[in-house]
């Protein structure tokens, strides 16, 4: 039995002598392993179409392991892997999918995750962009992925919120449940966090920060993310601090 669908490639890594295992990222299953017999060897058609990042459309074995029946590519997304500074970008979200994906319907997240290697691709956007951008990139995320804050009501006593604190990977209290714990969140932050994960990507292109509120945003999506990932990342202190 075979299939075919969109994919991204995020990786690629030896197999067995000349084979190689992609792990390639579809909007119907999440990661999916497949394998490319003679990847490495000269003269394979398939192997060209399969560069980290591109966006490819396959079809696809089914097996005791999924082989490589056929490949095109839909966006090379070339830029992203020119820049030494988007690849390392490109390559941390990547890093995030690999240590996430539970193997369930990723429509959403694949549609983000075409979006941002859009941002990064377009060399009219500027390195500060594309840091910003990847930042609201892993809210998102995360938050399409099953770990939204709860950002509107209490936890406690779901009752309507515009200010209190934030409890870590979970969301708001108000203030009659401060004793509870959380750390002080502005109003500010607040409007700021429903903002980027409600919006779709094109109300982002003007969007602007100030010093105090991103400082803020910082400390905070550092909690977030130690609560989500339970192992160390090096990556996601690009995102907590870069």
């Amino acid at each position: 039995m075979s299939f075919k669908t969109e994919a991204f490639v995020l990786r690629s890594r030896t197999w067995h002598q000349a084979d190689r295992m992609y792990d390639l990222f579809t909007p119907q299953e999440g990661i999916i392993n497949v394998v490319l017999k003679s990847a490495a060897k000269a003269g394979n058609k398939l192997s060209g179409h399969l560069l980290p990042f591109s966006k490819v459309r396959v079809m696809i074995g089914r097996g005791r392991l999924d082989h490589m029946a056929g490949v095109e590519t839909l966006n090379d997304y070339s830029n992203v892997r020119l820049n030494l500074r988007n690849l390392f970008l490109a390559s941390s979200i990547v890093e995030l999918f690999l240590a996430e994906d539970r193997g369930s319907q990723k429509k959403t997240e694949f549609k983000l995750l075409d979006s941002i290697f859009s941002f990064l691709n377009d060399e009219s956007v500027s390195p500060e962009r594309k840091l910003l951008l990847v930042r609201i990139f892993l809210w998102k995320y995360l938050s399409v992925a099953g770990w939204q804050p709860e950002l509107e009501e209490c936890l406690i006593c779901q009752k309507k919120v515009s200010t209190g604190k934030y409890m870590p990977g979970r969301g708001i209290i108000c203030r009659e449940h401060t004793d509870r714990g959380g750390i002080q969140i502005s109003d500010e932050l607040l409007d700021f966090l429903r903002h980027i994960i409600s919006a779709d990507w094109h109300q982002f292109n003007n969007l602007e920060i100030n010093n105090n509120l991103n400082k803020e945003w910082l400390k905070l999506s550092s909690l977030f993310y130690q609560t989500v990932y339970e192992r160390p990342s090096r990556v996601l202190k690009l995102f907590a601090y870069g």
